[in-house]
């Protein structure tokens, strides 16, 4: 409530006072009332002028990265007086560091008026936010005294990571896959052609019932269709504690989450079916999905995703080997010290999936534990054993231009 102003106030009326008494002087006695009287009054101007709001704040529920926003604000004023010359501090944790808390200067509101304010912010980094709380800052003419109050409101935003232009990208594995009665009608709008007839299962589809078959057998018979050149994209991402590297927005989390999401809009775009999977402090696997649908899920998924699982990317890629079709593609985003990881890779080679591998220059992004670290040797052998894997590999450091990594293959 005191400010520097106010202490250095109350010092002088204690030494003038203190003079005063010793001395006798009547001027002592002038500066020390006047002084007095200045204290007094900035109090009782505080106490009248402290306002006495309620807010509530309105903005958009999602936004991506670097989105300049504009949040809306109404101030109440529940008092029968007029407020002036007080601040509003809303918390906005999503914006850069330096602007985390914005202030808004209200020069006056009248008694019982409604008062609508606004405010732009930067949506600084991906994530889950909690906007608030309004802290209200008041304090009298002089600046002697301040009151600061704090007000319960509170707004969540959810913030997708920002994209980039994939121009190109390596051919992906194709298959084929048969597609009977109930597994039909979950994907619609696929090319399918007749492969045959079964005998009909519990949960098919009725509309595939060929009824001249049935009505030939005395039983239900259904027709069965095979999905040609299927493409069905695995993408994994290392989200082990410890493996996030870098600060702020230039960390290995931030460069695989905005290449994933990338990467994932591209294929989703070119009509591939698409899964994702990572091992966070709760263990994830998106389903395979298709379209606008599985864009906005992986989305909603990457906003949120953080480093913080016990699973290193080896035991993430041996959770993804029993999900992972035959004849489809895996693309694994790991850390360039991972011997390990490379080495759970093989397996997904021997049942003939393509591999797509976007290793990340760890020490570009800052410094690693020595127990991290590779030796000469040991990086040998990692580029090795990427060679061995037949995989396409992307390598990407910090500060690239990561459209241009992806602008041909």
């Amino acid at each position: 409530m005191f400010t520097a102003k106010s202490i250095f106030l109350v010092i002088t009326v204690v030494v003038l006072l203190a003079i005063a008494w010793n001395t006798d002087i009547t001027m002592v006695y002038i500066f020390f009332v006047i002084s007095f009287v200045m204290f007094v009054l900035s109090f009782v101007h505080l106490q009248i002028n402290i306002p006495d709001i309620s807010v509530t704040r309105e903005l958009n529920e999602t936004a991506f990265e670097d989105d300049i926003l504009n949040v809306k604000m109404e101030i109440s004023n529940k008092r029968g007086l007029a407020a002036s010359f007080f601040e509003l501090i809303d918390r906005f944790p999503a914006g850069p560091p330096d602007e985390k808390d914005i202030s808004i200067f209200v020069l006056d509101i009248k008694a019982r008026e409604k008062k609508k304010i606004s405010y732009v912010a930067n949506c600084y980094k991906r994530g889950l936010w909690e906007l608030g709380p309004v802290r209200v800052v008041s304090q009298d003419a002089l600046g002697f005294f301040r009151m600061k109050k704090s007000l319960k409101v509170f707004s969540q935003i959810l913030i997708y990571p920002s994209l980039f232009n994939v121009f190109a990208f390596p051919p992906l594995a194709s298959g084929s896959v048969s597609w009977m009665g109930v597994e039909t009608a979950k994907i619609s709008g696929d090319s399918h052609e007749f492969f045959g007839v079964r005998e009909y299962q519990s949960g098919d589809a009725m509309s595939r019932i060929h009824w001249p078959s049935s009505a030939r057998h005395n039983r239900l018979i259904v027709k069965q269709f095979e999905r040609n050149a299927v493409q069905e994209v695995t993408i994994v991402l290392d989200l082990k504690k410890g493996h996030d590297i870098g600060t702020g927005k230039k960390t290995t989390l931030e460069y695989a989450v905005k290449i994933a999401g990338s990467v994932a809009r591209y294929l989703l775009n070119e009509g591939a079916f698409v899964q994702m999977i990572g091992y966070g402090k709760e263990a994830a696997i998106l389903p395979f999905g298709k379209g606008e649908s599985a864009r906005h899920k992986i989305l909603e998924y990457l906003a949120r995703v953080q480093a913080g699982g016990n699973f290193s990317l080896a035991q993430t890629l041996e959770e993804a080997s029993f999900v992972t079709p035959y004849s489809s593609t895996l693309i694994a985003i790991m850390l360039d010290n991972d011997t390990e990881a490379v080495s759970s890779l093989v397996q997904f080679k021997v049942k003939g999936i393509k591999l797509i591998l976007i290793v990340l220059s760890t020490s570009t992004f800052g410094p690693v534990e020595e127990s991290a670290q590779l030796d000469a040797d040991a990086a040998r052998r990692f580029d090795e054993g990427l060679a061995s894997l037949e995989a396409y590999v992307y390598r990407v450091s910090k500060g690239d231009d990561l459209e241009k990594k992806f602008e041909t293959v």
